[in-house]
């Protein structure tokens, strides 16, 4: 599936996801995205908080700007 719009970065730097894209990728209000860059592309996907250690999904903690899941914390707990 393929889906454009053009769209405007403003003076701070803002850019409006229209809401055909956001509803092709799922996309809600307050939901976190990631961008990244690839050969001179922006990539957008929806966002997920992942352990910076296993990148699962099931964050419980973040400790100053890493994000952690329990099964982590218990293993580092026992080392």
């Amino acid at each position: 599936m393929s889906k454009g719009n053009k769209g405007k970065i403003d003076n701070l730097g803002r850019v409006v996801i229209p809401k055909t894209i956001r509803d092709a990728l799922g996309i809600k209000h307050n939901d976190e995205i990631s961008m990244t860059v690839d050969n001179a592309k922006l990539i957008i996907t929806k966002g997920y908080k992942t352990c910076s250690i296993c990148d699962t999904k099931d964050v419980t903690t973040q400790v100053s700007d890493k994000l952690l899941c329990d099964s982590c914390i218990s293993e580092i707990k026992g080392l």
